[in-house]
């Protein structure tokens, strides 16, 4: 499978007892009247063939924690992190200490808490969860020994993190471990805890002979690291649909000055990968610096995106007719004023790819564009080559594209047509002379 897709580390999922200790915990509790909670379910997640293509989330597909996201996600544990699309896990992302909290309030499924332990956490979107985990006897604060404060947005370390693990999942301290560092911590004894439960296994493999109590903790790590308390089975989603969109060719003549500077933007824009939503800007690639020959790599990117129905943001013809561009539908640059964008507008990942020969360039789009496939006569003119590609059967987005010239002047007119109807879009371009 092709890498911008997964790299995935199938590995065995880890099962403590934690979780059978927060049952009888949360038994006893309710049996003492001392605190109402729900407790919470602890069975197999939906499994892979019930998520949708590629997942739930569209940034963790690289993540080799990303079995983990799904599994958290499959229980509840997480929503996202770009409310209210919540598509997006950002799984690199250093976690804050309210993050966590929210994260543990949902995976126990704390009742709500009506004791406001701590002055700072009022104006935080994380406010219940911080009180839910306060009253359970998972944090005493950030402060010590006031402890009138939480930090809400100060990551956590992974010190911190093991200490509120060891409390949720009622573990005790453990005198030895395996880790070398964390001697002088007040951590320690529940760091050695987590390692005894499978929690964790360190944090320079393969010796694993460390913790770096004092490093940051990233939300994907803490995925992996949640999966393994609760027992979690990790689910490894399907492969998201992945084909070639488009494909544009143009051709120029061999060993010109100009042909270093086709490839240069070749060699820029090959590999890039576009989540949903991003924009692309070429200016911003090139630094928003243009040389002789950068435009002919732009209009064949260009002609790709045209011609696989992506959402052409903003382009400008040359003055001048080549021969070596399509008529109209062509793109130059200009530093600080003329631009060449589009945007991701599929539901996928969409990698740039882009290769030439002596005489040619090429870029391909490859993700999946949602069905969308071309109709129309594309027979190469002035040395430039479209590949038609038909994806998405009978319920395809079709793109037509026709271009009408009147002398100098064209007008070109795109047609999108999909199961709801069709939209156009027409513009006029002049050649100067």
């Amino acid at each position: 499978m092709d890498s911008l897709i997964r790299s995935i580390a199938k590995g065995k999922t880890v099962r403590g007892t934690a979780a059978a200790r927060l049952s009888a915990l949360l038994l006893s509790a309710m049996l003492a009247g001392s605190i109402l909670v729900a407790v919470p379910s602890f069975s197999t997640p939906a499994g892979a063939a019930e998520l949708p293509p590629g997942g739930t989330f569209v940034d963790d597909n690289e993540s080799v924690h990303e079995g983990a996201i799904e599994a958290i996600a499959a229980a509840g544990i997480t929503v996202g992190c770009n409310p209210p699309r919540d598509d997006r896990y950002c799984p690199g992302r250093v976690l804050t200490r309210g993050e966590l909290a929210s994260f543990l309030a949902r995976a126990l499924a704390l009742p709500s808490a009506t004791h406001q332990p701590f002055v700072d956490t009022l104006d935080s979107v994380h406010n219940q969860a911080i009180n839910q985990i306060a009253a359970f006897g998972i944090t005493t604060g950030c402060n010590p020994p006031d402890n009138n404060r939480f930090c809400p947005n100060r990551p956590i370390s992974r010190a911190e993190m093991a200490s509120m693990l060891a409390r949720a999942f009622d573990l005790s301290s453990v005198g030895d471990g395996p880790f070398t560092d964390i001697s002088d911590s007040v951590h320690a004894g529940n760091i050695n805890a987590i390692a005894a439960e499978g929690i964790t296994v360190g944090c320079n493999p393969p010796a694993n002979d460390r913790y770096c109590p004092e490093g940051q903790v990233t939300r994907e790590q803490m995925a992996s690291f949640l999966a393994r308390a609760l027992g979690l089975e990790i689910v490894d989603p399907p492969d998201p649909p992945f084909h070639m969109i488009s494909s544009f060719t143009t051709h120029h003549n061999c060993c010109e000055t100009r042909v270093t500077y086709v490839r240069e933007v070749a060699n820029k824009i090959d590999g890039i990968v576009m989540l949903p939503g991003d924009e692309f800007s070429m200016l911003a690639v090139l630094g928003n610096q243009v040389d002789s020959g950068n435009c002919q790599t732009t209009t064949t990117l260009f002609n790709a995106v045209w011609y696989g129905a992506l959402d052409e943001v903003e382009h400008r013809p040359h003055n001048v007719d080549f021969a070596r561009y399509p008529q109209a539908i062509e793109a130059t640059l200009i530093p600080g004023w003329v631009d060449m964008r589009f945007r991701n507008d599929t539901a996928h990942p969409l990698e740039i790819r882009s290769h030439y020969t002596g005489t040619s360039v090429t870029v391909e789009l490859w993700g999946d564009n949602d069905g969308r496939s071309l109709v129309g006569d594309f027979t190469p003119t002035h040395g430039t080559v479209i590949d038609v590609l038909d994806e998405g059967g009978a319920d395809a987005r079709v793109v037509d594209t026709e271009t009408i010239a009147n002398g100098r002047t064209y007008t070109v007119t795109r047609t999108i047509t999909d199961a709801s109807g069709s939209e156009s879009e027409t513009w006029s371009w002049t050649y100067r002379y």
